[in-house]
């Protein structure tokens, strides 16, 4: 999965053997696709690693766009009412 513009996070939430991990993914590369596609392409472009992974769970597979309009929601001062 190459692209211009991504960006990936990785957690190992195995406890430090290396059987489960957490991803975060940000690629331009899923722009038009739906999740249930951006999933797939993740597990595709992992197909070899899987096999010696127990867990992976993709906590976000994002366009930049998407992660960009996250960032700033998240980023947003609460106002008193």
């Amino acid at each position: 999965m190459c692209s211009s513009k991504r960006s990936v996070e990785i957690i190992d939430t195995s406890g430090g053997c290396g059987a489960s991990f957490a991803v975060e993914i940000v690629s331009d590369q899923f722009e038009g696709k739906r999740l249930l596609e951006r999933h797939r392409m993740v597990n595709t472009a992992l197909a070899e690693e899987m096999k010696d992974i127990h867990a992976l769970s993709i906590k976000k597979a994002v366009t930049p766009t998407q992660w960009q309009q996250q960032q700033e929601s998240t980023n947003t001062p609460l106002t008193s009412q």
